[in-house]
């Protein structure tokens, strides 16, 4: 009796453990993934980002189809999101221009005209 009370103990651990690391495993897996482009997007084509996007919101999904995620999962998981659109933005400008270059404008045109407007807004400030 006493070696079947310790076998279900036994599962019982074996199966909270599992659940509780399925669930850290996913967020985890985000926050490498957002690791990963974080160190290594310097220079992403437009290809690139888009590709990273989709895998990125692939992740999220997987995550929030996760009903039971705690109040901590769900604050880390705010903070990879965060730190996501951090890096995209960081990246954007190069993408940008590159996508310019692609269609044909002139970027030292685009790039007085952004000074010039720039200056003119703080003349009227």
């Amino acid at each position: 009796m006493k070696r079947y009370l310790i076998i279900s103990l036994s599962v019982v651990v074996l199966l909270c453990f599992s659940a509780c690391h399925s669930a850290d495993s996913r967020v985890d897996g985000l926050k490498n993934f957002v690791e990963e482009i974080r160190k290594e997007s310097q220079g992403y084509t437009s290809e690139q980002w888009k590709k990273a996007n989709e895998r990125f919101n692939r992740l999220l999904d997987e995550i929030k189809s996760y009903d039971d995620l705690t109040k901590e999962e769900l604050e880390e998981l705010g903070k990879v999101q965060g730190q996501y659109a951090a890096t995209v933005l960081q990246n954007c400008g190069e993408v940008l221009f590159e996508q310019l270059e692609e269609t044909g404008v002139a970027l030292d045109s685009l790039e007085v005209g952004v000074e010039k407007g720039l200056v003119e807004s703080q003349e009227y400030e």
